[in-house]
């Protein structure tokens, strides 16, 4: 009598027929992983408008529960200087052009 052979469940695997069901989450997983990781590393002035910077430091339109510019650490400081020096750099508090 002839044998049948039995496939193992990793042996289908291996032969790639079901190789997206460990591909495609293992990539989500990484892309979370990586995402949480840089968002966490985010200052909470990082999101701001070049407007808002500006307020930021001017100390106007702030809630209560923000930190204060003058309350930031060193980095924190040099950091928020830097993204201002970028607004300033690339004359982002000028007024939109008109067209009439």
């Amino acid at each position: 009598m002839g044998r049948t052979k039995t496939v193992s469940p990793l042996r289908k695997f291996y032969k790639w027929k079901y190789s997206g069901l460990i591909v495609v989450p293992g990539l989500m997983v990484l892309i979370l992983l990586v995402w949480f990781s840089y968002t966490g590393t985010l200052e909470f002035f990082d999101g701001y408008s070049c407007a808002t910077i500006f307020n930021y430091i001017s100390g106007v339109d702030m809630p209560k529960d923000v930190i204060s510019h003058d309350e930031l650490t060193e980095s924190q400081h040099v950091h928020l200087h830097e993204l201002y020096q970028g607004c300033l750099d690339y004359d982002r508090f000028s007024e939109p052009i008109k067209h009439e």
